[in-house]
């Protein structure tokens, strides 16, 4: 039996790997001398809102108040929630002592401002006459007396036995007492006449200006026992009753006052955001109470300091180790909303219109 040839070796598989090795070769030698890419186009800015988380407040900050002297405080005349206009009058402490204080100082005001009129009117026309008649009722006593000093002169003179020299003595004695006598009235008639002296009225000018000055005094301390409203807004807390004792050292805050007419949302942004807002950007808030409501607003003021973040949005993959630059959004549209609430803050791209 004879044996069959064996089959030849299939030589296709050999030329279909060199066949692939040589493609290969050529597309290296086509992608080395490919031309270079064209650099990328510039980034575009971001085209989506961004969102930060914010919370309401007064557009001017709260305003703790209180007494400026210690006392029991008698009457509070507001409660929480009251609307309240600059300078009403909210509470009071025991303000009898200061009372009594400004009526002595006003009676004291009153005595020197009638001084000064009474100085400044001069003698009444009774009083003028009545100094002119005892300026004459004077004259004509030492005249009188005058005249029997002569008598006792001339009578010694001729007949020295006649008259005792001591009864001489007391004539002339008498005369030029009466003389002093009457020129003293005449006098006092003159300045009658002539009225108060400028140093007098400068004088009671100034006990005039020093009794106001008491007065003004006596009132500082008197308002320093009431509380008024130092501007319009709505009283927030209401921290003490009537009966407890205020003090001064330490301050006591007795009641929070806010402008809750304007509010404005202090929105917190991430650091890695804070080249995405600008003052008059548009913004608009929403919180979960309010469902679909939007509270549409403005950028008026960024803060030019980055500090910690003590907001956060209920995302719980929003990161809390990342400083925040501080930007107050103010509404444009009067909304009741409470303060504190936290709100979600859209603020819009960049560039877009209000």
């Amino acid at each position: 039996m004879t044996n069959a040839p064996a089959p030849r070796p299939r030589r296709l598989p050999r030329l279909a790997a060199a066949l692939g090795i040589g493609a290969v070769a050529v597309v290296g030698i086509a992608w080395s001398q490919r031309p270079a890419p064209a650099a990328p186009p510039p980034s575009a800015p971001a085209t989506t809102a961004l969102i930060a988380p914010g919370l309401v407040e007064a557009a001017g900050d709260r305003v703790e108040l209180g007494v400026e002297t210690s006392g029991r405080l008698i009457e509070l005349l507001v409660d929480e929630g009251d609307a309240v206009t600059a300078g009403q009058l909210l509470g009071r402490l025991d303000d009898r002592v200061a009372r009594a204080r400004v009526a002595r100082a006003e009676a004291g005001l009153a005595a020197a401002t009638a001084r000064r009129a009474l100085l400044a009117r001069g003698a009444r026309p009774g009083e003028l006459r009545a100094a002119a008649a005892e300026a004459a009722a004077a004259e004509a006593v030492a005249h009188e007396r005058g005249l029997a000093r002569d008598r006792a002169v001339a009578l010694a003179t001729a007949n020295a036995s006649a008259i005792a020299p001591a009864e001489v003595d007391v004539a002339q004695g008498q005369a030029d007492t009466s003389a002093a006598t009457a020129r003293a009235a005449t006098a006092r008639a003159a300045v009658l006449w002539q009225g108060a002296r400028r140093e007098e009225l400068t004088e009671a000018a100034a006990a005039i200006a020093a009794a106001r000055a008491e007065v003004d005094e006596a009132e500082a301390v008197l308002a320093h026992h009431e509380l008024r409203a130092p501007r319009d807004g709505v009283i927030l807390r209401r921290l003490h009753e009537v009966g407890e004792q205020m003090t001064t050292m330490p301050p006591t805050t007795l009641l929070i006052i806010a402008d809750t007419r304007h509010l404005e949302l202090r929105v917190e942004v991430d650091e890695a955001d804070v080249g995405r807002v600008a003052v008059g950007q548009p913004a608009w808030a929403s919180a979960l109470a309010y469902g679909d409501r939007r509270f549409v607003g403005q950028v008026t003021r960024i803060v030019g300091e980055l500090g910690r973040k003590t907001q956060r949005l209920d995302d719980p993959r929003a990161r809390i180790d990342t400083r925040v630059l501080e930007v107050v959004v103010a509404l444009t549209e009067p909304a009741a909303l409470p303060l504190g609430l936290r709100m979600d803050v859209h603020l819009a791209p960049l560039g877009t219109a209000p």
